[in-house]
């Protein structure tokens, strides 16, 4: 007997972690695979079974759909849930998570918004087109929920979730409280100037496994020699510039208005009752 199969395909600065850590971990009456056992995914779904299947991995824009139509290939009937984030809100965090892994460019070099030549494609923020390609590889459309949805009421975004894959859980043993902790703007900033100095080679993130790993293993002993001394390292020696202005903000969410009203257009049809508009 084939399990019923859910696939939460997460993004990052999308409370991806704190589902896959938190929450899917406390649900009962499911099989939940965790990221760090996606590869074992298509052996457990074949074994079968009664309980459903929950599958949760997070994936960057250059991945989602390859990884997506590869587990699609053995899962094709899998329903798959996709929590998306408000494009100048998800930016802005994406952006400070560069700036506290020492990847630190200016914003408008970080996305680009006139000829498109940033460190980040603008397509890499189209989150219509992700939604397009659940649909055209799974039988079931996709399950879409916000994360203003999250902030607003988190125990109705988690039942909501837990309801959908048919799940039960205590909402006592859930922990509400965000998983990546909030840096103070001194911190960012003290990151950011050891960023500036910080000369990023091409293809960085790319080479032998063991040298990724290396790799991030000494940029989190960084964040944390980072974060340790932004704390003393008195304001006034740290440039005053914002880290993003207001205005940026602004032109990334009027950039990107038309395709996030078409994904609170599609939440709206397709999951009434579970749509924020905003």
């Amino acid at each position: 007997m084939s399990p019923r199969v859910f696939f939460h395909v997460g993004a990052g600065r999308a409370a991806s972690r704190w589902l896959q850590e938190r929450v899917f971990p406390r649900f009962r009456d499911v099989r939940y695979v965790p990221r760090t056992g996606f590869g074992q995914s298509a052996r457990i779904i074949a074994q079968g079974g009664d309980l459903p299947v929950l599958v949760s991995r997070q994936l960057g824009y250059g991945e989602f759909t390859p990884s997506v139509a590869a587990f699609a290939r053995e899962a094709p009937h899998a329903r798959p849930i996709l929590v998306l984030r408000r494009h100048d809100e998800w930016l802005r965090s994406v952006y400070l998570r560069e700036i506290k892994e020492l990847r630190y460019v200016p914003f408008e070099r970080f996305i680009d918004f006139e000829r498109d030549e940033g460190v980040r494609p603008q397509s890499s923020a189209l989150f219509r087109e992700r939604i397009r390609v659940l649909e055209d590889h799974f039988r079931h459309r996709p399950l879409v929920l916000f994360f203003d949805q999250l902030v607003a009421d988190p125990q109705r975004f988690v039942r909501t979730i837990a309801d959908y894959v048919g799940a039960s859980y205590e909402e006592g043993d859930i922990c509400f409280r965000p998983t990546n902790r909030s840096y103070r703007d001194r911190q960012y900033r003290f990151l950011r100037a050891v960023g500036r100095r910080r000369r990023v080679r091409a293809g960085s993130r790319s080479g032998h496994p063991a040298v990724r790993w290396l790799r991030v293993r000494s940029l989190r002993f960084a964040w944390h020699v980072g974060v340790a001394l932004g704390r003393a390292v008195p304001a006034r020696l740290l440039s005053s510039e914002p880290l993003i202005t207001e205005a940026q903000l602004a032109r990334a969410r009027a950039f990107y208005q038309a395709d996030w009203q078409a994904c609170l257009d599609y939440a709206a049809t397709h999951n009434p009752g579970w749509t924020m508009m905003r």
